[in-house]
């Protein structure tokens, strides 16, 4: 750790307070918490990846770039962090990076089929390694020394998540507009092949688990199906809907789920969205956060704190972070476009 705060004090990271104004004391601009990852647009190469401090409410940006030499790529898709390794999904540049807590690079983990390179969406932590899903039609499994192995699911995966030895898998049908898919593939752990498919709402895209329990976010087909959260029992294979009303983000810490509610405009401008938040042993909703964010783009959640992204797809986007009560701690810019997700160290 001491390295990448010496290599990011050098660089003169700049630190954004919730004023967004800079942060005058050196010390500030030391990073510590929680990853924050920016998107970036289509083809711009502009995806990012800072360092949010919650105690001093300052951002150290671009640490991945500044400790490697070398931008993230295009489009950071997805962060996952396990143990002392850091896993992340670059989609457009269609490589997986795995690097340490301080995000040096240790490995790039790319994925083949037919002699072309995969892009890798969602990430997943199963029991024999670390799950991604591939858009071109596959899930591949990334083991300890790096190396990637795939095997075919249904049409442009999306979320993927490990339940009891099975790896399950949201297959969104994206490139069938305006029909879709509607199924979620179960892929065995031990044989590394797909085993069932489920039906489930058009154009699944988000899930997580809870013990035996499945949530799974659709997002319709942007017309006359709409956008619908469901809940999957792993045990049984049963499907049921969960009373939600325009969900479109999903986020799981622990045993409670959040839900971002708001949907789109008729200019595909994100509504403003309320969170609200379920007991996701039961499925039932405890409560609604108070605030609404503008522009809201996507929702992440962590040990105390629950972090939803505000993008207008032109300018940086904002962070706006409360604590699980609901209650706003922080807003930040995230000196990157669109926010697509947190991670704790």
């Amino acid at each position: 750790m001491k390295k990448v705060l010496l290599l990011l004090a050098m660089a003169m990271t700049v630190a954004i307070s919730c004023n967004k104004t800079p942060v005058e004391d050196p010390a500030e601009l030391l990073p510590s918490g929680f990853y924050v990852m920016n998107n970036g647009n289509w083809g711009d190469n502009n995806a990012n990846i800072g360092i949010y401090d919650t105690k001093t409410k300052s951002l150290a940006a671009d640490v991945f770039g500044t400790v490697n030499g070398k931008a993230l790529g295009d489009l950071g898709q997805d962060i996952l962090v396990d143990d002392e390794n850091v896993y992340i999904a670059v989609n457009g540049s269609k490589v997986v990076f795995v690097t340490d807590k301080d995000l040096k690079i240790k490995k790039e983990v790319v994925a083949t089929e037919g002699g072309n390179k995969l892009s890798p969406r969602y990430l997943a932590k199963g029991s024999k390694g670390i799950y991604v899903s591939y858009y071109e039609g596959y899930v591949g499994l990334i083991s300890a020394d790096g190396s990637v192995k795939v095997t075919a699911v249904g049409p442009n995966p999306e979320g993927v998540a490990c339940v009891d030895g099975k790896v399950y898998v949201a297959n969104s049908g994206g490139y069938l507009y305006p029909t879709y898919n509607n199924t979620v593939s179960v892929v065995d752990e031990a044989t590394f092949k797909e085993v069932s498919t489920i039906t489930v709402n058009t154009n699944p895209a988000t899930i997580k688990a809870c013990g035996s329990k499945l949530y799974l976010l659709s997002l319709g087909d942007y017309g006359m199906i709409p956008s619908m959260l469901q809940c999957i029992d792993a045990t049984s294979g049963t499907v049921s809907t969960v009373d939600c009303s325009s969900p479109s983000a999903i986020a799981l810490c622990d045993e409670t789920l959040y839900v971002l509610c708001g949907g789109y405009d008729a200019e595909w401008k994100p509504l403003p969205g309320s969170v609200n938040v379920f007991d996701a042993k039961t499925g039932t909703k405890k409560t609604t956060f108070s605030q609404t964010v503008e522009n809201a783009y996507s929702i992440s959640a962590t040990t105390g704190y629950v972090w939803v992204g505000a993008s207008d797809y032109k300018t940086n986007g904002d962070m706006y972070v409360f604590t699980s009560d609901g209650t706003l701690y922080d807003k930040f810019d995230t000196q990157g476009l669109n926010p697509q997700a947190v991670a704790a160290q």
